[in-house]
């Protein structure tokens, strides 16, 4: 019996576990032992140990004590082909989670080293490369009042479809449009936030590859008009056409910063040689 056959603290041992996993197993009935002695001593066949070691993979995988007792009272090869089939593609979304949360992070990291660097109030030349934005519309803020809660009523349901298609970005900002611009208005025509090439079921607006000017402002929110003029202005002082929209990106704002007269703003204004 002693070469085949191993006591709940010897097992336990092989199994590199407590013995308190192995009694709690046996109580709920996931993996009894072999055979109860007369002195109720607990006694677990050799060949139990792949039965726990299958158990110890189920259970890192994330699965149920009881979801595994269920498979281990119907065994089949059919029916670990379907229980492994379904962890397969549980992990496959967990390893797009983790990746999301990657992209999200240094993206993040990215925007914050970006802001350490710049010189604020600097305009220069800058070649972007191609983003994809999904947007909402703006309001429409009467005589130009910042009413903030209409503002956050605008912008949630954008962050709500992006939470929920995992498309969530901590890149985002405003859009104006050149046509706007052109009128003399500087204020937001959309709001964005950045998403994936392919981001599809929500109204995208695509930020061309190219050369833009492009101005680090500091300051509130409500300081961001004037330096969306001073960009505009210097883009026709220097020579240059506007090829495009404008963009606003928040470097800076109310999750780095307490004082409103420290957020800092990347202004991006497409251009070309007039």
């Amino acid at each position: 019996m002693e070469k085949h056959y191993f006591k709940t603290a010897e097992f336990a041992a092989l199994c590199g576990v407590k013995k308190d996993t192995l009694l709690h197993y046996d109580h709920i009935g996931l993996l009894k032992p072999q055979w109860v002695g007369e002195n109720g001593y607990r006694y677990y066949a050799a060949q139990q140990l792949r039965t726990y070691d299958l158990i110890a993979v189920l259970r890192r995988l994330g699965t149920p004590l009881a979801e595994i007792r269920d498979y281990l009272t119907r065994r089949s090869p059919q029916a670990l082909l379907e229980l492994l089939e379904e962890k397969e593609a549980q992990l496959a979304a967990e390893r797009r989670r983790l990746e999301e949360m990657s992209r999200l992070l240094h993206a993040a990291m990215e925007g914050a080293q970006l802001a350490q660097a710049v010189r604020p109030g600097e305009i220069r030349l800058e070649t972007l490369p191609p983003a994809h934005c999904a947007v909402v519309e703006a309001p429409d803020f009467a005589g130009g009042k910042f009413e903030e809660a209409r503002y956050l009523l605008h912008i949630r349901q954008l962050l709500a479809w992006a939470r929920e298609h995992g498309t969530l970005s901590l890149a985002s900002g405003d859009i104006i449009c050149r046509e706007s611009m052109e009128r003399g208005d500087f204020m937001e025509d959309y709001y964005f936030c950045l998403v994936p090439p392919g981001t599809q079921g929500w109204p995208l607006r695509v930020r061309p590859g190219g050369t833009y000017a492009v101005l680090y402002h500091q300051g509130t929110y409500q300081s961001e008009y004037d330096a969306c003029r001073r960009l505009w202005d210097w883009v026709h002082a220097q020579g240059y056409a506007v090829a495009g929209d404008l963009y606003e990106e928040n470097l800076v704002d109310y999750t780095t910063s307490e004082d409103p007269r420290g957020y800092l703003l990347k202004l991006s204004l497409q251009v070309r040689e007039g």
